[in-house]
């Protein structure tokens, strides 16, 4: 059997083909995150941003089988559970920088985490990814992961540390006019 790869951050898609339905790939990604189970409650709170129909979620699940991932429903329990290996790039960049791998997490960032999705879920995993990649390049102190991120992420504390130890001016600059904007400089 061939593993799975769902990309989820710059991109959506599923074994490198672009998917039209990008929220059963949103359900996979929290899936995923969550270590392969969730309750159907929490999904309808989180990857919705109203009141979905019942049908809601079971169409999603039925999205993700013929994506090639295999999800179900266990009605006893009242969970979605993933019953695929996979690889779901967003889970693989949390756990890199869970384990201090900062060049690994910010080679394989892309993008943006679901950048057509506002739900819940995907505007929080979107701040928690971007604020961690942040963090972890500043803790590093690479100048080049600094800028790396930069290109993807706009933060000002990110952009202070730039403008004092980039030795690329065009860093500089862009990070100084950015800030300005913000009226931070």
């Amino acid at each position: 059997m061939d593993l799975l790869y769902v990309r989820t951050l710059g991109q959506v898609g599923v074994n490198g083909v672009a998917v039209a339905h990008g929220r059963a790939v949103e359900l996979i990604a929290a899936l995923s995150l969550a270590g392969g189970s969730l309750s159907r409650d929490w999904l309808l709170s989180s990857l919705f941003e109203q009141d979905p129909s019942p049908s809601s979620l079971p169409t999603l699940a039925m999205r993700a089988r013929k994506l090639g991932v295999d999800v179900v429903y266990d009605s006893s329990r009242c969970m979605y559970h993933l019953r695929d290996y996979l690889t779901v790039d967003v889970t693989e960049v949390f756990a890199w920088l869970k384990r201090g791998r900062t060049a690994e997490a910010v080679a394989f960032y892309q993008g943006p985490f679901m950048p057509r999705s506002h739900s819940p879920f995907a505007v929080e995993t979107r701040a928690s990814l971007e604020n961690a990649l942040v963090r972890a390049v500043l803790a590093e102190g690479d100048v080049e992961l600094m800028a790396r991120i930069d290109r993807h992420v706009k933060h000002p504390e990110l952009s202070e540390r730039l403008i004092a130890c980039s030795d690329d001016p065009t860093t500089v600059s862009l990070n100084r006019s950015w800030l300005k904007a913000l009226d931070v400089v």
